[in-house]
């Protein structure tokens, strides 16, 4: 995905300051932008030796308030939101696809996230789930202005949270998408008597995994190849080395290369409605991640659709581990 820039501002209105790492990011694509992730990890690398173990303090998070916003005006081309759809298996469209808006906004949160000022490692952060808004529809080869910033760091059992806050306004300057991103580091983990705590628990939790295909009805099966990933990183803009290969996978820690979550999601929302750009909102939490190559069977709550309220997506993988779950309702339903 090609991300076109027009004059390039911080949240200030200042110029971009073009040093080596804005050329990078801005000539390479999604390969600068992990240069620019990769550059904040080796300079922050020294300082964090001694404090990485424990995690950061409760005085090392800053105020949200204090980490200043990101902001950009981006063109939204028609033939990157149709090359979007068709690895998403979503029909062609007037307006840009729900998921693409994700992706337009996702290398701008990367941005933020790999500043000195933000406190997390990105190398090894968790998506845990996604809550967006579409407020209305988004014209294919116009200009919008987006704005990601930090809305709140929280706790959890395994780490720290921060919840990150994409928002798009049209080019009439009317707010028309809104997405939550939550992550989760396990840099901050409380030390080790907490961690064997957690360890347990997951052994126990795991021991008692409920089937998640209980209560739904099976419509379908995603068989998705080794490409997948190298596939939506292409029209995404997201590149971790986790999703193109099993190498490039390993040498981060994984056992192989996994799909990428807003994969699975974009793909869930193509699939629970004709119009992926109408206004609507829809969550997705993920699970499991989804090994490449592999089959995902797609189980439908239908129960739930009889009220008229919601739709419900479940992707289930080997071993009846739920990989993900997507909700699904029109701005015309409540419930």
């Amino acid at each position: 995905m090609k991300i076109s820039r027009i004059p390039i501002k911080d949240s200030r209105g200042r110029g971009a300051k073009g040093g080596f790492a804005d050329a990078i990011r801005d000539k390479a694509g999604p390969a600068g932008m992990y240069v620019n992730i990769l550059g904040k990890e080796a300079t922050s690398l020294v300082g964090r030796r001694r404090t990485d173990r424990k995690g950061p303090s409760d005085a090392a998070i800053p105020s949200p308030a204090s980490l200043p916003p990101v902001e950009r005006r981006i063109r939204i081309a028609a033939t990157d939101d149709a090359a979007f759809r068709s690895v998403v298996a979503a029909r062609e469209g007037e307006c840009a696809h729900g998921g693409y808006l994700h992706a337009v906004t996702f290398p701008i949160a990367m941005e933020l996230m790999s500043k000195k000022s933000f406190p997390l490692r990105l190398l090894g952060l968790i998506h845990l789930e996604n809550s967006v808004t579409q407020h209305r529809p988004v014209t294919l080869d116009t200009t919008v202005k987006v704005r990601v910033r930090v809305k709140e760091f929280g706790s959890h059992r395994r780490g720290t949270t921060v919840r990150i806050l994409a928002e798009i306004w049209d080019s009439s300057g009317e707010l028309a998408y809104t997405d939550e991103s939550l992550y989760l580091s396990k840099q901050a983990s409380g030390g080790a008597e907490k961690s064997d705590r957690a360890t347990a628990s997951g052994n126990s939790a795991r021991d008692h995994r409920p089937d998640p295909r209980v209560g739904l009805t099976l419509i379908g099966q995603w068989r998705l190849p080794s490409t997948t990933g190298r596939a939506y990183a292409k029209v995404s803009g997201d590149a971790n080395p986790i999703h193109l290969s099993n190498a490039s996978a390993k040498l981060f820690g994984m056992k192989g290369a996994i799909a990428h979550g807003m994969y699975c999601a974009s793909r869930a929302l193509s699939q629970v409605t004709s119009d992926p750009s109408a206004p609507c909102e829809w969550t997705v939490e993920f699970g499991a991640p989804v090994q490449l190559p592999s089959t995902v069977s797609i189980w439908r709550d239908l129960s739930s659709e009889s009220s008229g309220t919601r739709t419900l997506l479940r992707g289930v993988g080997p071993k009846k581990r739920k990989n993900f779950e997507f909700s699904w309702q029109s701005a015309g339903t409540s419930g």
